[in-house]
């Protein structure tokens, strides 16, 4: 009968060992979620990373693009170009938008806001013609790069470089514009634009 008692009596676990058993299976647990979550912020943070260089590529394609197709001028403007330091003026065959291809178009690149009041390089459109009837309108505003800290252009023509352009005064346009962007994230970007004006056979207004 002692033996009885015995037996049955260690057949069971004690009190003690259920919780550390249970502690155990906490620790491992939290161990495991752990690191899952921080796999998860790994794979977040490369696909932000992934996204940005994206965006960072395609807004210097734009940009460069735009530049590239510029023209001398329009109408009552043998020669337009107008660059500051935060914001560069011109005129261009290339559109923000490949449906309205046909014309010479506005633009205005600039250091501006998003929604959220963040930093952004924006682009800001207009038709040429709309253009000269009213310098202010503007009929597309678009986004290029987001999470921009700081925007600057200067310009240059041979080895000489200014923090303004106008092409009136210069009497020529700059044959390049050198872009220097701080980035949150990332590190800073500079880059340099050759300018290769196009030539309107039209004259200097070019088509309308």
């Amino acid at each position: 009968m002692e033996n009885h008692q015995k037996i049955y009596g260690n057949a069971g676990f004690t009190l003690l060992e259920l919780m550390v058993a249970l502690g155990l299976t906490a620790l491992l647990s939290l161990v495991a979620f752990t690191a899952l979550n921080l796999s998860l912020k790994g794979v977040r943070r490369g696909q932000f990373a992934a996204e940005q260089l994206q965006e960072l590529r395609v807004g210097r394609t734009i940009l460069e693009r735009s530049l590239r197709s510029g023209v001398r001028g329009v109408p009552g403007k043998s020669l337009y170009f107008l660059g500051e330091p935060h914001q560069v003026r011109f005129l261009t065959v290339l559109p923000l938008e490949a449906h309205s291809l046909g014309g010479i178009y506005h633009w205005r690149p600039l250091l501006g806001q998003d929604e959220a009041g963040r930093g952004v390089l924006a682009v800001e459109q207009v038709n040429s013609r709309d253009w000269q009837e009213n310098p202010e309108v503007v009929e597309i505003r678009q986004i290029i790069l987001r999470g921009v800290t700081a925007l600057t252009f200067s310009y240059g023509r041979g080895g000489e470089e200014k923090e303004a352009w106008d092409a009136e005064k210069e009497k020529h346009l700059p044959d390049w514009v050198r872009v220097k962007l701080g980035l949150v994230g990332q590190e800073s970007q500079e880059w340099l634009i050759p300018i290769y004006v196009a030539e309107n056979k039209a004259g200097p207004s070019g088509p309308r």
